[in-house]
């Protein structure tokens, strides 16, 4: 659920276990697809539904005609495009399930054409992409789930059997409970529409992202299709180490394989689309070429840099390490969204998880500080003037906004104890 730092750390603790544990890991080279042909592989059953994040896509002329004569069919008049960026973050996703519960409430929120989620925004995004009827179950999700049903610690069998440190059933089933049939079902509606939900996994055998049309898998409307579906949000927010990478039966139509996908946010902590691409021609192809298209950008984490004296513990080393290393990758992320958006003519509008907000969290996902960056996120997602609107005033503006939601969530709380 992209890199909670706080926690990931543990992992530096355990590096010496883990090195002399090593010989514990299973050998997959008799399983895992050949150089040669990994990039012809695809799930068993379900061809073209998912490209590498960072190259076009080689079906891609087909597949943005069709895009294109969908939008046509369905785009109101005058209406322009809209694009949806949930980032990583972990428990901090309860932020970006405030920003939009309190966007539904200031009544501007827009139907999106394309949703995309790495990791924590993973389990956003199908929410996100089907509208405010499941802004209950976004709060239900980011301010009641505890770290207990979520995970289950196996530290030992972890180090002596490889894989990671905790079990991801309780959260697989989670994921089942809420992502229930009739819900993946309305995504392939929606895909009907012309309208796609992406999720961004990493494929670990060759360390680069992967992006599922996860719409165009529920338009399966197969068992099959709703396990998978279910399996790719899983693997996005599986952190490596602390959560064991989620296996994939693929096919390069000859020969059957096993991929092994983990967290997106390990190759991107937020994504629109690849730069390859060449969007405009595809918003012309659409005749959105001179509409008011937009890129809205949740950012479910920290990015401005801190002053802090560092520790020299091993843990401490370690956590401020993870927390430097995301903090620069979604500054990257982030500023080629807002490079493409530029080329392509879009305008940019973004929310960044506060700075002034500096509650830390107890475990790994404790309510009581999920249901406060969920205020938060809450009393900035209901004010249109919260959204920024250039990259480069980001970084003051989210500090501003975040110091201003924060007072108000302040006083809710203690107007609340005083009844």
């Amino acid at each position: 659920m992209g890199f909670t730092t706080r926690f990931i750390g543990l992992s530096a603790c355990v590096c010496a276990a883990f090195v002399l544990a090593a010989c514990a890991g299973i050998d997959r080279d008799q399983y895992a697809p050949p150089q040669a042909s990994h990039a012809a592989m695809h799930p068993i059953g379900f061809p073209d539904v998912r490209y590498f994040g960072d190259e076009a896509p080689s079906s891609l002329d087909d597949e943005v005609a069709t895009f294109a004569d969908r939008l046509r069919a369905v785009r109101k008049q005058g209406d322009g495009l809209n694009i949806l960026a949930l980032s990583g973050g972990g428990q901090n996703g309860a932020f970006g399930a405030g920003v939009l519960n309190g966007w539904t409430q200031s009544g501007t929120r827009p139907e999106f054409d394309i949703v995309t989620g790495i990791s924590t925004g993973s389990l956003i995004a199908p929410f996100a992409f089907l509208g405010p009827k499941y802004d209950v179950n976004l709060k239900r999700v980011y301010t009641t789930t505890s770290t207990r049903q979520l995970v289950r610690k196996r530290f030992l069998s972890g180090l002596i059997n490889g894989g990671s440190l905790y079990s991801t059933a309780p959260m697989q089933q989670v994921i089942a409970n809420e992502l229930t049939d009739e819900m993946i079902d309305e995504l392939a509606v929606q895909y009907d529409r012309g309208r796609l939900l992406l999720i961004g996994t990493t494929n670990m055998d060759a360390e680069r992202p992967v992006i599922w049309n996860v719409t165009e898998i529920a338009s399966y409307r197969t068992p099959e299709a709703r396990d998978l579906v279910r399996d790719v949000i899983l693997a996005s927010a599986s952190i490596p180490i602390l959560f064991t990478p989620v296996r994939f039966n693929v096919t390069d139509g000859s020969e059957e394989f096993t991929e092994l996908h983990a967290d997106g946010g390990l190759t991107q902590e937020i994504f629109t689309y690849a730069p390859e691409l060449p969007v405009r021609k595809y918003l012309a192809q659409a005749g959105l070429s001179h509409r008011d298209n937009r890129v809205w950008v949740i950012h479910n984490n920290l990015i401005n840099p801190v002053y802090q004296p560092q520790k020299t513990g091993l843990r401490d080393i370690g956590e401020r390490t993870l927390s430097t290393l995301v903090k620069s990758q979604s500054t990257g992320d982030l500023l080629r969204i807002a490079a493409l958006a530029r080329r392509d003519g879009f305008s940019l509008r973004a929310l960044i998880m506060p700075a002034k907000f500096t509650d830390k969290p107890k475990e790994l996902f404790e309510t009581g500080y999920m249901s406060r960056l969920f205020a938060v996120g809450r009393t900035m997602g209901e004010n249109p003037n919260s959204w920024g609107r250039r990259l480069e005033s980001l970084f003051e503006k989210d500090k501003r906004e975040g110091e201003a939601a924060i007072a108000a969530e302040a006083l809710v709380l203690q107007q609340a104890e005083k009844q």
